[in-house]
């Protein structure tokens, strides 16, 4: 395939997902259903980003708190360039290399694997690759409809969490009739977020083989699990089961159920982002 024709194929991609009208997300994803796409100079920066989507913003619906999640890739040498977020808020969570993260403030930060990072509306960020081998991470943008903006943006948050700051919080029987323990390391958790915020929690979650998270619905808010390492068995608010790994994404919205369980024999790890969209909350 020539590097003309390639070109042509990614943005005919990029120009059918966006004129197609909204659509539900699915709640199970597997690698084998992400979609390819890349963007040269994200953020007005260099190079090229390459992604592999679950779901992308173009097609998100109104109602969606969390619009897109994506597995990312900067080559050595490439970078997304400082941009700012106006109404959503972005959040970069780094899976592997070393890259330089920069927040709204000038602050620049060297992340590695472990590290999470958000841009709330009103700030900046970028992140580079200056290194010598790949920089992987999920990006992951939510919105809340009904947000204050000016209010956040008079009162800004932190934008970078480093892995060896992350606090634990475990919980027994996950779900309600989850077996086992449920191991978390946050960078922040629902019960200290603001109204305004779309994402109200990041975690880096652990079962350990056998253990689960029982069905439970979400009332109001959206939940994602992103399989990072190791095999489990997902099931959906309509008992469908699907078998998970290494690049999987699932999601239940409001209203909806979802499961989790280690069928492996490592452990099974993944991340754990709840998002709430406060305008349409009935």
């Amino acid at each position: 395939m020539s590097k003309v024709f390639a070109v042509i194929m990614i943005f005919s991609v990029m120009a059918s997902c966006a004129c197609a009208e909204p659509v539900k997300h699915e709640q199970c994803y597997t690698v084998s259903e992400l979609t390819e796409l890349d963007k040269e100079g994200a953020g007005g920066g260099k190079g090229i980003l390459h992604g592999e989507f679950a779901f992308i913003r173009d097609n998100a619906r109104e109602e969606d708190a969390i619009k897109e999640i994506g597995f990312m890739t900067l080559k050595p040498g490439a970078y997304i360039g400082l941009h700012g977020h106006d109404d959503n808020e972005d959040a970069y969570l780094i899976l592997s290399g070393t890259g330089i993260f920069t927040d709204g403030n000038g602050n620049a930060w060297v992340v590695k694997e472990g590290d999470m990072t958000i841009a709330r509306p009103g700030q900046k960020h970028g992140l580079a690759n200056l290194y010598g081998e790949d920089l992987e991470f999920l990006d992951i943008i939510a919105k809340n409809g009904s947000a204050d903006l000016a209010a956040i943006k008079a009162n800004p948050t932190a934008q970078y969490f480093p892995a060896e700051k992350l606090f634990d919080k475990n919980v027994e029987h996950a779900g309600g009739s989850g077996e086992g323990t449920l191991y978390g390391k946050f960078a922040f958790r629902r019960e200290q977020a603001d109204n305004n915020q779309a994402i109200k929690e990041i975690g880096l979650m652990t079962l350990k083989p056998g253990d689960s998270i029982g069905l439970h619905k979400h009332e109001a808010n959206e939940d994602t699990y992103i399989i990072l390492s190791g095999k489990g068995l997902f099931t959906d608010g309509e008992g469908n089961e699907y078998i998970v790994g290494p690049q999987s994404v699932t999601i239940a919205v409001a209203g909806e159920a979802h499961a989790l369980k280690n069928t492996g024999n490592e452990d099974l790890v993944f991340i754990d982002l709840i998002a709430q969209n406060h305008a349409l909350k009935k």
